[in-house]
């Protein structure tokens, strides 16, 4: 049985019937249980009133032991003479079972002693009256029962201690001698004294009480409430399923059918808007991350472009300096080149007035081969007297030769020295000349070089702030991409519920029992994959045209009725 197909009258109809037999069957179950709890103290009352009453019968045996009706030289005669029946029935506890069980057939209940290590196989305890007796002994109880499942009955246990009565028999061995004439520590009836204490716990009183003939009447009782119940509930369900529909006929399914109505529509086209918000959203969010990205890439070339500007501007004022070097070095070099000009002029003037020298010794030479010539004819004439004049003349002549020779020589170094002298000169003019050029053009340079430096100092400061500005524009740009993937998220948060609402119109709708023709929207309208985790191929695609967004709820006329939207019927109880 499906019960979303119910309506929501046959599901109020179900609610008010199937609560109140809860309950009552709740209430069957707390009156059964305190039944059987007041049961069981019932049985219990009445297996301590039987204990209290064996208890109080070893009592007044324990008097008569007190006021010496009974002594232990009578309980060893009564043995010696082997009366053992009798030697038991002077026995305090002894006396007291005996007396229990004989009543217990009348009393429907079963009467046990059970005991630590008793002498008479009967009283040797089962699995829980060893479990009864071990808890009361360690925890020093005078009573205890349970319910035993097995047997379906109520055991009570009455812890029985020693008195100083019980030691005689179950006392000191050493005292078997003086008691009872014998030295192997056994009492009267031939079984050995354990040695027990005054107070010790040596067994219990059990009453054994079936429960069946109070289940019966249990169950009796039960049977004869759950007939009364079930033709109430029945009586109760029909009255109570007459009103509801009325009831909800009228003031519950009609309005809600009509809300529902309202709510589908306001539903659907909110909606509607939510994906065309969503979807514009999205796009804008796409757009947004693009133009942060491309943005990014600006601002990374522009600061390469200043490190490259920066570059530029300190490699110009490297140039700059190299070039007012050169220029200082040329203007040494210009200098020093006027200097060696001016000793090459010098040396010129020097070697012009060498040769004017060196002219006169070539003249003077040749005069004074004259002379020698003269001074050797002369020397022929006179003959012998003159011979030694023309030996000197000789000599002489050899040395005008010898000097016009030299000065021969000596004229054509010095010519050649002025044919260089004159060249030097001449390189001296030209290289002055093209050191002077040199020199202007690396003024004009270093004049160039000082411009191109403060105009790369004004471009990188104009790319810095430039890089600057697009940084600020950066950040503004990813704050304008986070809040659009914010409200791409919010906008898909509002499809969301705009969906989730559209849902709950329409369980609401199958609550009361509508039948619409449309059914719920899928569950991944309006859904879209966020910008920021699409995998891009390019950054530079163009965004998508926003839809428009549809006309609100209000502005579109309501053609429809509740009850065309949601079938009404007043004989729906069927469904019950």
């Amino acid at each position: 049985m499906d019960l979303k197909q119910w309506s929501l009258r046959g599901k109020i109809v179900l609610v008010g019937v199937v609560l109140p037999t809860l309950l009552i069957v709740g209430l069957f179950r707390l009156y059964s249980g305190e039944s059987r709890e007041k049961t069981l103290t019932a049985y219990a009352d009445k297996a301590r009133a039987i204990c209290l009453t064996a208890e109080s019968t070893r009592d007044e045996m324990e008097k008569n032991w007190q006021m010496g009706l009974f002594t232990a030289e009578r309980l060893r005669e009564l043995a010696d003479a082997g009366e053992k029946e009798k030697v038991l029935a002077m026995v305090p506890v002894f006396s007291a079972w005996n007396a229990a069980m004989r009543k217990a057939q009348e009393g429907g209940y079963t009467f046990k002693v059970p005991k630590h290590s008793p002498r008479n196989p009967k009283n040797e305890p089962d699995q829980l009256e060893a479990k009864a007796l071990k808890l009361m002994d360690e925890q020093n109880l005078d009573e205890y029962y349970e319910i035993d499942p097995a047997l379906n009955a109520v055991r009570y246990f009455r812890a029985v201690r020693l008195s100083e009565t019980c030691l005689l028999c179950h006392g000191d061995p050493k005292t078997s001698q003086a008691l009872w004439g014998n030295d192997n520590g056994t009492d009267p009836t031939g079984g050995p004294m354990e040695n027990w204490k005054t107070g010790e716990m040596h067994g219990a009183f059990e009453v054994i009480q079936s429960l069946e003939q109070a289940d019966k009447q249990l169950s009796a009782s039960i049977t004869k409430a759950t007939y009364l119940v079930v033709v109430g509930l029945a009586i109760m369900a029909v009255l109570f399923a007459t009103l509801v529909i009325r009831i909800v006929s009228n003031s519950v399914i009609k309005p809600v059918t009509r809300i529902i109505a309202d709510l589908t529509r306001g539903a659907d086209n909110l909606l509607d808007a939510a994906n065309q918000v969503s979807s514009a959203s999205h796009e804008l969010a796409d757009g947004a991350t693009r133009q942060a990205a491309s943005l990014e890439e600006t601002s990374a070339s522009l600061e390469e472009m200043s490190s490259m500007t920066k570059q530029n501007a300190e490699n110009v004022s490297q140039t700059s300096l190299m070039a007012e070097n050169a220029r200082s070095s040329a203007e040494v070099a210009q200098q020093s080149m006027e200097k060696m000009t001016e000793a090459i002029g010098s040396i010129k003037k020097s070697a012009d007035q060498t040769a004017v020298i060196m002219k006169t010794i070539d003249e003077i030479a040749f005069q004074t081969n004259l002379l020698a010539l003269n001074a050797a004819v002369e020397a022929a004439r006179a003959g012998e007297a003159g011979a030694g004049f023309a030996v000197v003349a000789e000599e002489v002549r050899s040395l005008a030769l010898r000097s016009a020779e030299a000065a021969k020589n000596t004229a054509q170094l010095i010519e050649e020295s002025q044919k260089n002298a004159d060249n030097g000169v001449k390189s001296a003019s030209e290289v002055k000349e093209i050191l002077t050029k040199i020199v202007d053009g690396v003024k004009k340079v270093s004049q160039l070089a000082r411009e191109i430096t403060v105009a790369s100092d004004e471009q990188a400061l104009g790319v810095n702030q430039i890089n600057s500005a697009v940084a600020d524009v950066d950040k503004v740009t990813q704050g304008n991409a986070a809040i659009s993937e914010e409200a791409a998220s919010a906008s898909e948060e509002l499809s969301g519920q705009a969906r989730e609402l559209s849902e709950l119109v329409h369980s609401l709708a199958e609550i009361v029992g509508a039948r619409e023709s449309s059914t719920p929207p899928p569950k991944n309208i309006g859904r879209k994959t966020p910008a920021h985790l699409q995998q891009r191929t390019s950054l530079a695609s163009p965004a998508k045209p926003v839809k428009k967004l549809a006309a609100p709820a209000a502005a579109q006329p309501k053609t429809a009725k509740a009850q065309d939207v949601i079938p009404f019927d007043d004989d729906e109880f069927e469904n019950f």
